[in-house]
């Protein structure tokens, strides 16, 4: 005798035998079909009926009214479902179960040798710099560009500076010599005192050692 589903898609077959009755699933032939790059699954399933004696869970039928969850009852036999041991419907199972363990140890990602050049990012002379600043900026910046002089003609400004004033910033002494403010101050700290008290407070002064005036100045100007 046999059984069709509709909802579930194939037939259950039973068939008595002096062991016993034996059942059979047998699926639409649509549902079994390849898609999606899937291959033909197997159609036909052996149901093997079993008990639940001697295993240590319990199994039971519950229903769920108006927010009420009632036992129906409880489960004492099983149906194993199985694959069938005849070849074709083996090669089937074989070649779904072969699919899925190639699926797993799929990458993700591949290598694909091709005859056309596909060049997605463009190799571009521009350094990072242009990318990112404008051509002002970048001209501006060139000219505040400051090079280091030798110690001599740095020396050599620094005290031509102070020939017209005997109190300078250290802001007016970096645009005077135009060299790094931080390589500058190494020789302010040689060549000058540095005044942290009214009324030349921030400013630089030569020390005694010096100081040198012509001989036709009356001296330099207090500050600048």
């Amino acid at each position: 005798s046999s059984g069709i589903n509709a909802e579930y898609g194939g037939a259950i077959q039973t068939q008595r035998t002096p062991a016993g009755p034996e059942f059979t699933f047998e699926v639409e032939p649509k549902l079994c079909e390849p898609c999606n790059g899937l291959p033909a699954c197997p159609s036909s399933h052996t149901m093997k009926l079993g008990t639940l004696a001697g295993v240590n869970r319990n199994l039971a039928v519950y229903s769920d009214t108006q927010d009420v969850i009632n036992i129906e009852g409880v489960v004492k036999t099983k149906f194993d479902v199985m694959q069938r041991s005849d070849p074709k419907s083996s090669l089937s199972y074989m070649k779904l179960k072969r699919f899925e363990a190639e699926k797993k140890m799929d990458p993700g990602r591949k290598i694909v040798i091709t005859n056309k050049s596909h060049n997605n990012f463009k190799p571009s002379n521009v350094s990072r710099e242009q990318m990112y600043t404008t051509k002002a900026e970048r001209e501006e910046k060139l000219r505040n560009k400051r090079t280091r002089l030798d110690a001599d003609a740095v020396e050599s400004m620094i005290l031509r500076a102070f020939k017209k004033h005997q109190y300078i910033s250290q802001k007016h002494l970096v645009a005077i010599t135009g060299q790094p403010e931080a390589y500058l101050k190494g020789f302010l700290h040689k060549m000058c005192v540095y005044n942290q008290k009214t009324p030349h407070k921030n400013t630089w002064e030569l020390k005694p050692e010096y100081r040198y005036y012509e001989s036709d100045n009356a001296g330099p100007s207090e500050e600048t």
